[in-house]
């Protein structure tokens, strides 16, 4: 079984969000024994925006269906992955820029999704989807960034989508770690569930 962990954690190991990740993903391999796990962080690989002459170039690929190129391959991975595992905080009613950079490099015409009339139809391999983040405020009914990310994927082809969030982590009558506590159990719950799913498909 083939995962992909897209890291959107720009503080690194100092981010809750990817505490939270590492746990879900830890217990996933405890309870998948061929699991596979392949990482994409976009501060690393250095995404940049889509702009004219990448989306020339893209085009180009497209109708030739080159999946190889550089351009192209992180959009192969997750279309052929098995699940997707993404985490970014929550951050200005949403997420970092990085994830929205990412995202726009997996609309592939041909590989993650094609056209049927005038509807895009998805083409990803994966069946589930985790979203995973935290925030200092609370997030409620203004979580654009959850939203915006289970609309594309599900787009893509992706069924089913679930979120772990934590929330008001910084607020003054808080209690972090007794949130995060909540937040990282859940994640583990959620871990068991999807093993669970994956080992009966």
């Amino acid at each position: 079984m083939q995962a992909l962990f897209v890291n959107c954690c720009p503080r690194g190991d100092d981010s809750r969000t990817l505490r939270l990740a590492h746990a879900f993903l830890a217990r996933l391999r405890e309870r998948i024994a061929d699991l596979r796990i392949a990482e994409q962080n976009p501060y690393l690989m250095q995404l940049s925006p889509v702009w004219g002459d990448t989306l020339a170039l893209r085009e180009k690929l497209c109708d030739a269906q080159d999946w190889d190129h550089p351009l192209i391959r992180p959009a192969a991975q997750m279309a052929a992955s098995d699940l997707l595992v993404i985490a970014a905080p929550y951050w200005d009613l949403s997420f970092p820029s990085a994830l929205k950079i990412w995202m726009e490099h997996m609309w592939i015409r041909n590989l993650t999704f094609r056209y049927r009339v005038d509807q895009p139809v998805g083409l990803c391999k994966a069946s589930r989807a985790i979203y995973i983040t935290s925030s200092g405020s609370f997030i409620a009914s203004h979580d654009w960034g959850t939203l915006y990310v289970e609309d594309c994927l599900k787009t893509l082809g992706v069924p089913s989508f679930h979120a772990i969030k934590a929330e008001a982590l910084d607020l003054d009558r808080s209690d972090p770690a007794s949130i995060l506590a909540e937040a990282k159990e859940r994640a583990l719950l959620l871990a068991d569930e999807t093993a669970a799913l994956y080992q009966k498909a």
